[in-house]
């Protein structure tokens, strides 16, 4: 929040300038005059303008009447009458003073007196606007020491008048008995200060402080958190913020548990010549260490991104915890937004881009949260180094692509493996006279493997032996697409069919060879056509098959649309090495398509599906819905999807959200929530509601979250977020669970 020097603004704008008027002595009495006054060696001109300007060189005053105007570089000061005393050096305004500071701020005053060297003075019903539009007002003002500026009886907000009534009180505003600006520190000091919200005082405190506009990072206390639970009881928090320089800072913030012992959370960020960093962790020695948990409890979370010259740089990603269930009981996720669910990852790296190239070399560790998830079983990659490298658009007949990858993957007690392969493609885009669009693909993939600590029996996708393995796999591919569009005044209609054949050796069930990468697929419209639908490198999708599909669009002038998809493989030999009941390893594979219909321009329907060749069966659905304008708006999402085309799953996922916001003014916003599990779980998950009210210098909401999930040391709760944001100052949440 910007707070100038009110009388050193002003000061400066009359003593810098104020010879425009010395010089008028003994010779003038126009209207207008143009003078220079050197500050710190710079010539400065000024223009004076009034209605009368009068000198009296017996008692060394020089007084400008009737609309006073002194204008000089951006500076505007404006009063009713101006008096200048030579012999106390001392500058007065009266009557509608006004000073228009370069920077935006406003000044308005009924009376300003400034004496010795205008490092002191004193001002009369101060209005002041400051360039993010924050207000002060003061009965009185006294600028002392050159440095300081006492408001008394004076008030704070960053609120604007009410349009309808201005003299309304502010949503919020801050009043004083004394408001203290230092502009050597920098600082907004209160005293006897009390919080008035809508012209009601809710809180007071004999002391509060907070940085002004000038200096946006400021050491001192933040604003505290406090939060209750049945697992943890009260959590109170008080961060204390260090700026070490103008690049660096860090917050320490000392946690109390009134179910556990105190935990203590620290961050540190720097910004740096070549790039910058960020740390944050905590640590508890928990009193809960007999539940099976460690006694001492933490985490650690960083990144950093350094560059080395203009096509290198380097980096890392830092994300541990003491154990699973540690960043979710004491809110760590939340307070630093930790959103990995499943897994922590860490990363150590550097990258280069030159020309139409890329390459990385990596070293990745990483941490399962779930309860399933065995720490001797999970791999660190050291390293995992990666190529790209693609050429112009059509250079020697078309267009061609070169990838290379290496990794080595260790665990405690798995298997080890390393893998390197190289891609090389080539890709030619025709299109015909009549509008048919031919793409002409061709690959070579080679790989080579070495696998050594096989544990038979333990990871189905492990070979059943040890050693050194090599892979060579070339594959082409031919596209077809023949849009047809047509044309009224009323209607535009596309019909697209799509044939795509591609060929390439079968390999089998490539059992023989690690799967680190290549575990699950998804299959559905969006990868029906790709040569490999294998989203790494260890599993290759081989042998011959026709793709067939058709797309259709429809789209009125009146702006409603409905655009579907269909489309089907055919397999020669039905390939093992895709994860069995996917829907694409069989000869014929299932059918897939999507479906989007737009009825109305505030309505939005989307469907994607999976049905089963043989007997017709929905295996995989998922549908949105999205429908209404801001003030009143609905979301639906559904998820189906049948256990036989998920790997590792126990049951099918039958998922039903839905999602209800309604904005009922322009400053008032409410929503709800709800997931509910359908079929053999049926019940509800989550449900939810949040009402916000927000307008430019304040913001509260509440939220109120029910879950009927939970593991381990987490189980089902309801949680209670209050919030309460003052633009400027910070904001305050209270959270209860």
């Amino acid at each position: 929040m910007a707070l100038p020097t009110i009388l050193d603004t002003i000061g400066g704008a009359f003593a810098a300038r104020v010879c425009a008027l010395v010089l008028f002595a003994g010779a003038t009495t126009m209207g207008s005059a143009a003078c220079a006054q050197s500050n710190s060696g710079t010539e400065i001109p000024a223009l004076v303008h009034a209605d009368e300007i009068v000198v009296d060189e017996d008692l060394g005053l020089v007084t400008a009447q009737g609309n006073v105007e002194i204008a000089q570089g951006d500076r505007l000061l404006k009063a009713d009458a101006l008096t200048y005393n030579r012999r106390t050096n001392t500058v007065t305004a009266t009557g509608n003073v006004s000073l228009l500071e370069p920077t935006g701020e406003v000044v308005f005053a009924e009376f300003v007196e400034l004496t010795d060297d205008m490092r002191e003075g004193a001002i009369r019903n101060l209005r002041l606007i400051i360039a993010d539009q924050s207000r002060f007002a003061a009965v009185t003002a006294r600028r002392a020491d050159g440095s300081k500026t006492v408001m008394r009886r004076a008030t704070y907000t960053p609120c604007e008048p009410c349009r309808d009534d201005p003299t309304r009180a502010p949503v919020w505003q801050i009043r004083a008995s004394r408001i203290t600006h230092d502009q050597e520190k920098k600082e907004v000091v209160y005293d006897n200060a009390r919080l008035e919200i809508a012209g009601v005082p809710v809180m007071y405190t004999p002391y509060f402080s907070h940085p002004d506009g000038t200096e946006r990072r400021k050491s001192g206390f933040l604003v505290p958190d406090i939060s209750t639970s049945s697992r943890n009881g009260t959590m109170v928090a008080a961060p204390y913020f260090w700026a070490l320089s103008p690049t660096a800072d860090t917050t320490l913030t000392p946690v109390l548990i009134s179910n556990d012992r105190p935990m203590l959370i620290g961050e540190v960020r720097e910004r740096t010549r070549a790039g910058e960093y960020s740390l944050d962790g905590s640590f508890l020695n928990t009193n809960r260490e007999g539940e099976g948990f460690p006694a001492w409890r933490g985490h650690a979370r960083g990144m950093g991104r350094f560059d080395i010259d203009d096509t290198w740089r380097w980096g890392y990603d830092l994300s541990r915890a003491s154990d699973k269930t540690y960043i979710d009981r004491y809110r760590i996720r939340q307070r630093f937004r930790i959103l990995d669910q499943d897994a922590l990852q860490s990363r150590l790296y550097t990258e280069g881009f030159r020309d139409r190239g890329y390459a990385s070399l990596n070293a990745l560790a990483f941490q399962g949260l779930r309860p399933e998830d065995d720490p001797s079983l999970t791999p660190t990659v050291l390293p995992a180094a990666n190529y790209s490298w693609f050429s112009e658009p059509g250079t020697v007949g078309g267009r061609y692509t070169f990838d290379a990858a290496a990794y080595s993957i260790y665990r405690d007690r798995g298997v080890h493996s390393q893998h390197t392969t190289m891609i090389g493609g080539w890709s030619l885009p025709y299109t015909t006279r009549s509008g048919e669009i031919y793409t002409l693909t061709a690959n070579l993939q080679t790989d080579m493997f070495n696998v050594s600590n096989l544990h038979p029996g333990r990871d189905s996708f492990q070979p059943s032996d040890d050693g050194t393995s090599f892979r060579a796999m070339p594959e082409v591919g031919l596209s077809w697409r023949f849009p047809l569009v047509r044309q009224s005044p009323t209607l535009r209609t596309i019909i697209e069919p799509v044939v795509a054949v591609y060929a390439a050796p079968n390999m089998g069930s490539q059992r023989d060879l690690p799967n680190e990468d290549s575990r699950g697929l998804t299959f559905d419209d969006t990868n029906l056509f790709r040569m490999n639908r294998f989203t790494g490198y260890d599993r290759i999708d081989s042998g011959q098959r026709v793709v067939l599909g058709a797309n259709a669009d429809f789209a009125p002038s009146t702006g409603e649309r409905l655009s579907v998809f269909l489309g089907q493989q055919y397999r020669f030999k039905s390939d093992a090495a895709l994860p069995r009941g996917s829907g694409a390893d069989t000869r014929l594979s299932d059918l897939v398509g999507r479906v989007l219909f737009v009825p109305y321009s505030l309505v939005r329907a989307t469907y994607r599906y999976q049905v089963d060749s043989n007997d017709r069966k929905l295996l995989r659905s998922v549908t949105g819905l999205s429908m209404g304008p801001s003030a009143l708006s609905y979301g639906l999402q559904h998820a189906r999807i049948d256990k036989s085309v998920q790997t590792t799953a126990q049951r099918s996922i039958n998922q039903i959200s839905q999602s209800l916001s309604s904005r009922l003014s322009e400053n008032w916003r409410v929503s709800g929530r709800i997931v509910n599990s359908l079929g053999e779980d049926n019940g509800i998950l989550l449900a939810g509601a949040t009402l916000i009210y927000e307008d430019d210098c304040f913001v509260a909401g509440a939220d109120l979250t029910r879950r009927n999930i939970g593991r381990a040391d987490l189980p089902p709760d309801t949680a209670i977020l209050f919030r309460i944001g003052f633009r400027n100052l910070g904001d305050f949440s209270l959270r209860g669970l």
